[in-house]
């Protein structure tokens, strides 16, 4: 497997974006986007693994994340759907036309939203993001979690960015009708409850499949590997 960072120009600054070429492709190039306050690296296992059975992987760091490698800040939900859509053309541009958006949370919506933007996005793999996220982070508030790591962040709050999510996720999910998406919930997750992934996934059109896996919040991508590769095995296998 080969590693290359690119760095791509978009209107708010440079995003990066790891490439992970593998040995064995199969004709898919798949765009990861991480969680609210993290980076492409806790996205790694699961690229890494996915690039192994074959999959060309493009990870991504999101605006203004201090951990990341990418610049500008995250004013709002559009800045991660745009880089998103930045790094898809990446993919395309190195000769991939059949591309997945994937993400973990944060990089999941901005994953959903992009493919929904998107008609040529074959479909999108969700993993630990729901419906119903502004009045759960009310309730985390009350409980008295108040910072959601937003020093992390150059940029918009957790709280901020989702405001009005819900009322995107019922214009943009019927734009996904026909394509392929998977739903993953963990079990233990503390952040995204599996009750509100259920709850995204039934208000999502067909084709569709919902996975439950043992995992907290944060871990949920990288523990996701199996379900993920069935999946992809099952509905884009290699030619």
């Amino acid at each position: 497997m080969r590693l290359d960072l690119h760095h791509v120009a978009t209107e708010n600054g440079s995003i990066a974006a790891l490439a992970y070429e593998p040995r064995r492709p199969r004709d898919l190039a798949i765009v990861a986007g991480h969680g609210y306050s993290s980076s492409k690296h806790n996205l790694d296992p699961l690229c890494a693994f996915l690039a192994a059975h074959g999959c060309a992987m493009y990870s991504l760091d999101f605006p203004g994340h201090k951990l990341g490698a990418s610049g500008g800040r995250l004013r709002d939900a559009d800045d991660a759907v745009a880089a998103v859509a930045a790094v898809v053309a990446l993919a395309r541009g190195h000769g991939f036309a059949r591309v997945l958006t994937l993400g973990h949370s944060m990089g999941a919506m901005a994953a959903l939203l992009a493919a929904a933007e998107d008609a040529a996005i074959l479909g999108s793999i969700a993993i630990a993001t729901g419906y119903g996220r502004p009045t759960a982070l009310s309730a985390l508030q009350r409980a008295g979690v108040t910072d959601f790591r937003s020093g992390y962040v150059d940029g918009a709050s957790l709280p901020e960015l989702v405001e009005g999510i819900d009322r995107r996720f019922d214009r943009a999910l019927p734009r996904l009708l026909g394509r392929q998406a998977l739903y993953i919930a963990a079990r233990a997750d503390a952040m995204v409850s599996p009750a509100s992934v259920r709850d995204l996934y039934e208000r999502a059109p067909d084709e569709k499949h919902f996975v439950t896996i043992e995992s907290d919040h944060t871990e949920a991508g990288p523990r996701a590997r199996a379900e993920v590769l069935a999946w992809l095995d099952e509905r884009f296998p290699r030619s």
